[in-house]
């Protein structure tokens, strides 16, 4: 085996939505091994380590991976991200072992955040119908050699404190490079959504390249329903 999917979440999404997101993961993982980090039991989503409720902050997203990583056995981990949902064959990716850090570099964004929403159609010029917004790459989904990046976390919490406050000054977090040359990707991409309860409210975009409909995924307004009622 040479992958594991890690699944880092502080459950502050809402519930319904949350899951639907672990159901797809589940539906899709196949053999691939899961460990899951979260701040609520998640029963039977692989090995499932809760840590108890900390603030949703950066440092503590990144304590989260790094007790991920140390029950990871594999040289490559997978991240999976509780506002996202992954095609089929994201799980199946087997890094060629050329370099430490990969990148799947087909993914869109879709605001379920109404002044997201309005910020994009300000700037793209489009109202009405909800669209996906292109944004090419993000750490939500990578490949990453898991001894390399543990190592850098290790290094940027070595001699922290073991939860933080959004009150605390954030230690440097480690940021995994990416060069185009180790990019992959497939016809059907990865949707992120924005819902405006995760660490960051908004990401950055591509304005002018949206779509109303993805392949895979439909029409953004039925995923939309789909993932929200």
């Amino acid at each position: 085996m040479e992958t594991t999917v890690i699944y880092y979440t502080a459950n502050t999404e809402d519930g319904g939505f949350e899951e639907k997101i672990r159901e797809n993961i589940l539906k899709h993982i196949g053999d691939v091994p899961l460990i899951s980090v979260s701040q609520k039991p998640l029963p039977g989503f692989g090995k499932n380590i809760c840590v108890g409720v900390h603030d949703n902050c950066y440092a503590n997203e990144f304590r989260q991976v790094q007790i991920a990583l140390n029950e990871v056995k594999t040289p490559y981990v997978l991240t999976a991200e509780a506002d996202t949902l992954y095609p089929p064959e994201y799980f199946s990716f087997k890094p060629p072992k050329l370099v430490e850090h990969y990148r799947y570099a087909n993914i869109w964004v879709h605001y379920n955040l109404y002044e997201g929403w309005i910020s994009e159609r300000k700037k793209t010029g489009v109202g009405g119908t909800p669209k996906f917004y292109f944004k090419g790459n993000s750490n939500a989904a990578q490949a990453i050699g898991r001894d390399f990046w543990l190592n850098d976390i290790n290094k940027a919490l070595e001699g922290k404190k073991e939860w933080f406050t959004k009150e605390d000054k954030m230690p440097p977090i480690p940021i995994v490079p990416f060069d185009k040359r180790y990019f992959w990707k497939s016809d059907n991409p990865v949707v992120t959504f924005k819902t405006g309860k995760g660490v960051r409210r908004y990401t950055d975009v591509l304005n002018k390249d949206y779509k109303e409909s993805l392949p895979y995924w439909g029409t953004a307004k039925d995923l939309r329903k789909e993932m929200f009622t």
